[in-house]
């Protein structure tokens, strides 16, 4: 009977152990949809820029760490050389408090020909003459040290700025390229994707970074010159009030002004869309766009109007704010109506509905 219970409980648990399902040893391989396998290709292309201005922000760290240590060393001479010209103009200061210039003064009066009192005042001017010498060289060289230490705090904290923006880009960066390698390994076209990457970012290296600069110079020389062609056209102006005409121009009118500039862009048309301004153009097989906005930056004297570019796209990619920053640096796009017409500057600006408006004022 005790035979017959254990083989019919052992029956049981083996039966039980072959319906139990397997547990999972290796994480499942996906197939990445299209969208999908274009956000992987996307994200390496913005590794690899985040990747650039991590490089280049080390090398800016490098550069003012040596700067700071340069100013350092320029100060310990400095400390020097106000020590040497403080006694100088310490000794000057102590004989004309003490009286001791005039008593030399007082000696004209005690020669016995004109000649001997023309040698004695050239004596006292060279006197004279150096004392002031020593007097300005020490206010100089005071001043150059406390030059010296105001350049020294300002390395200081543009190095702490390019820390911080070191750290918190490297973190960006690794976060990114550990998405990417997790996803890329459960992934089925890990390799063909990675073929991609690698040559989405060869031709923006090779081919996007150089047409971009090139639309961009081009861009930044036509918005500077925008403000004499709207003037010369009476139909862009509008002077019903004379101490505030207004600059109305269409986005069509804009783009054959654009296009005039050079044959590069004529492959450039811009859209004015109600707070947002959005450009797309094409060469042989390179596809660019642009979106921003225009902006009034004020100043004491005149006015600028800048156009802020939110979004940069290649081939249909978005790059990152980092690529944008760096362009913006290198390429100003605005204009500055006063430069142009010295007695007009503007007030305002916006875009809606296929047309720019651009408010100014009178100031004589």
């Amino acid at each position: 009977m005790t035979y017959k219970f254990v083989a019919m409980m052992l029956s049981i648990l083996l039966l039980t152990q072959i319906t139990l399902p397997l547990p999972s040893i290796s994480a499942e391989e996906k197939t990445p949809t299209q969208d999908e396998a274009k956000d992987l290709v996307q994200k390496g292309l913005t590794i690899f820029e985040i990747d650039k201005e991590v490089a280049r922000l080390n090398e800016q760290d490098a550069n003012i760490v040596a700067q700071i240590k340069q100013n350092e060393q320029d100060i310990i001479k400095q400390n020097s050389n106000v020590d040497s010209t403080r006694k100088h103009a310490g000794k000057v200061l102590r004989a004309y408090y003490t009286g001791d210039r005039d008593s030399i003064w007082m000696l004209l009066f005690t020669v016995s020909s004109f000649t001997d009192a023309l040698r004695m005042f050239e004596y006292l001017q060279m006197i004279i003459t150096n004392d002031h010498r020593d007097l300005s060289a020490f206010t100089e060289s005071f001043k150059k040290l406390k030059s010296l230490r105001t350049e020294l705090d300002s390395s200081r904290v543009e190095l702490q700025k390019t820390k911080d923006k070191f750290l918190t880009q490297r973190e960006r960066l690794v976060k990114l390229q550990e998405e990417l390698d997790k996803q890329l390994a459960v992934s089925t076209q890990a390799q063909v994707i990675e073929a991609q990457i690698k040559s989405l970012n060869d031709q923006w290296k090779q081919e996007g970074i150089p047409l971009f600069r090139e639309y961009l110079n081009s861009l930044s020389s036509a918005f500077r010159e925008l403000p004499q062609y709207v003037t010369k056209e009476s139909k862009f102006m509008d002077l019903s009030s004379i101490k505030n005409p207004v600059i109305t121009i269409s986005d069509k009118d804009f783009n054959t002004y654009i296009h005039s500039k050079n044959e590069l862009l004529q492959n450039l048309n811009f859209e004015f869309a109600d707070g947002a301004i959005i450009a797309k153009g094409k060469k042989d097989h390179v596809q660019i766009a642009l979106e921003g906005m225009f902006l009034l930056k004020e100043h004491p004297d005149m006015n600028e109007v800048l156009f802020h570019v939110d979004k940069l796209e290649f081939n249909g990619f978005q790059l990152p704010d980092t690529t944008i920053e760096d362009f913006m640096k290198e390429f100003q796009l605005g204009f500055v109506p006063k430069k142009i017409v010295n007695y007009l500057d503007v007030v305002s600006v916006e875009t809606k509905n296929g047309i720019a408006v651009v408010k100014l004022k009178l100031s004589l």
